[in-house]
């Protein structure tokens, strides 16, 4: 049987330009992220923002903002549907998944990230992503998403924001999960 563990939650009393989990310990197979989030502008013509994540490992600090970041993702949009691949970013790509505040205040866009084999200091990490946003005036999405950073250290830091540096908003959180077999 698996056990899940909260490992830290940030919750934004205030607006933040990011989130970052820090000092994660090494003693679980893989870790999970799940957010509901927005951000402090008006969405773009599609409704929403892109979202970025970043990695670090001992050496970074606290994250590595180098290109070597690569991402996929698979989205379908209210009656349409798209893909695309990226490499060489310094950060790994969430396409336009997080709410600007010109949408209703209410409205929250969703995310689980698991990054799997965190602490294999013998391959990258790679992350899979399941994303969605649902806006009342019609801009609904869910998104998959692969990533990849091409390091071999262990994840101790995970950094999370928006496009264009706006500002994470108040009530968007984070939970930080660790991953184990019993």
């Amino acid at each position: 049987m698996a056990v899940i563990e909260a490992i830290a939650t940030t919750y934004l009393e205030a607006d933040a330009a990011s989130v970052t989990f820090s000092s994660i310990p090494a003693t679980y197979e893989h870790l999970q992220i799940r957010g509901t989030h927005r951000a402090d502008t008006s969405p773009t013509a599609t409704g929403a923002l892109a979202f970025f994540i970043q990695l670090g490992g001992a050496s970074d600090s606290p994250v590595d903002t180098g290109a070597n970041y690569s991402s996929h993702h698979l989205v379908g949009a209210s009656s349409s549907e798209a893909g695309a691949a990226r490499t060489g970013d310094s950060y790994i790509y969430i396409y336009d998944m997080i709410h600007g505040s010109g949408v209703n205040a209410a409205e929250y866009a969703t995310l689980i990230m698991d990054i799997l084999d965190y602490a294999n200091t013998n391959k990258n990490t790679t992350v899979a992503i399941n994303a969605a946003n649902a806006l009342t005036h019609g801009d609904t999405r869910v998104m998959f998403v692969s990533g990849l950073w091409d390091d071999t250290e262990a994840v101790t830091d995970i950094k999370l924001f928006s496009s264009g540096s706006k500002n994470l908003v108040r009530g968007s959180e984070y939970t930080l999960y660790g991953l184990k077999s019993s």
